[in-house]
Parts: structure tokens; sequence; C-alpha cells
């Protein structure tokens, strides 16, 4: 009660919220990203539904793109998950006592931004083939084809990894750590159901995916 009080009085600014559920590997990022800074105290989670759910009115004013996640931090709406990544750590510049996520070098923090540009742009896209009912899967119609160019990019992006590690730009834990583990757990557990699929020059996927949130 004196929480709302102090809110309503002007006295104490709303927190810090991250809308997201446990299903979005885009949400894991920056609850990874939270937990390796040492920022999970700065950050309160809660799910869209307390703005009535992705297709909720109040949630499509903050985010029209009815996505997750979705940070709320006072007056400023940040729904791209690398933006929020990026709003937070510096933001939080001086708090925490975990790892910048920036590492110290200009080839290692170069070597990152590309792999988190990688991910964001041919990987997350199109990872609703291994979930979504039916199509499109980012540009693709065909199941088939959407999982033959994740397993390309997949290779990509284990040949944008240093070899000596033992994170994926070097020595230090980064952005793209936070942005392809996530990614990485999720599809590590659902790619081999398309077994298959990945390996017929033609056809369909014959496994059936499960349900879950876009994330």
């Amino acid at each position: 009660m004196a929480l709302i009080i102090s809110i309503l009085a002007g006295t104490l600014s709303l927190p810090t919220t991250l809308y997201d559920l446990p299903v979005s590997n885009h949400g894991a990022r920056v609850r990874l990203l939270l937990y390796k800074r040492g920022l999970e105290s700065a950050v309160r989670v809660a799910s869209p539904m307390e703005l009535g759910g992705l297709r909720g009115e109040k949630y499509l004013s903050l985010n029209p793109q009815g996505k997750m996640p979705l940070l709320v931090d006072g007056d400023s709406c940040v729904w791209e998950t690398d933006a929020i990544c990026r709003h937070l750590l510096e933001k939080h510049a001086a708090e925490g006592d975990g790892p910048s996520l920036f590492p110290t070098s200009l080839a290692a923090r170069t070597a990152a931004e590309v792999i988190v540009r990688h991910h964001d742009t041919y990987i997350g896209p199109i990872q609703g083939c291994l979930y979504k009912p039916a199509p499109p899967f980012g540009r693709f119609t065909s199941r088939r084809d959407a999982l033959q160019e994740l397993v390309k990019q997949l290779a990509v992006a284990e040949a944008l990894a240093d070899p000596t590690g033992p994170y994926l730009a070097g020595e230090e834990f980064s952005l793209a750590d936070a942005t392809l583990f996530p990614t990485m757990v999720f599809i590590t557990h659902m790619l081999p159901k398309f077994e298959d699929a990945v390996a017929s020059p033609a056809g369909e996927a014959g496994a059936r995916p499960g349900p879950r949130p876009a994330g």
C-alpha cells in the first residue's frame, strides 16, 4: 500500500518493467543480460497479460508490433530486443558487478556486433519454422526451405565465432553470447525433430510443431 501511495503522490517512480514470458528466447536475451551484469533487482519482469496480452489495446499502444519483449522505463517504451539490451546497459553502466558485455578490444567488439546482427537478421526471423503450425516463416512459404535456410545460417554463425573461445567473441562474455545462447538452447531441442526435412531436397517437414508464443 505504501508503494502505491508513493507512486500516486509522485514521490516514487514506477519501476522499470520488462514484459516477457519464459518461452521467448528474445526475452531470455534480456534476462540473461540482467543476470550476468548483476542487474536483476533493477528491472521488474511481468507477463504481457498485465497489459491485456500481446494483442490487447493497452499493450499495442506501447508496442505496435504486438511482440515480446517490451521494456517500459518511465516515459520510454522500447520493444526491439537489442535496443532494450543497450538501453539497460547504458542506463546502468555504473551499476552491477558483472561483465560490461562490451569486449575490451575493437576486434572483439566488432565480432560480437556482427554475430548479434547475424542472429537478428538471418536466424530470428525464420525460427518460427520450428514451432509455428503454418507458414509464412519469415520470407519462406515452405517449412522445408525455411529449415534448410536456418541450418545454413547456423553454420555461418558457427564460422563467426572465435575458435579460441571461451565465448563467441573471445575471452569476454558479450551481447553476442546473451543473444545466441537462448536461441541455441531452443534450436538444439527442436531442430532434431525435423531432421528428415532438413536433409531432404524436396517435401515438407513431417514433425508437428508444438505450440509456442512468438518471441
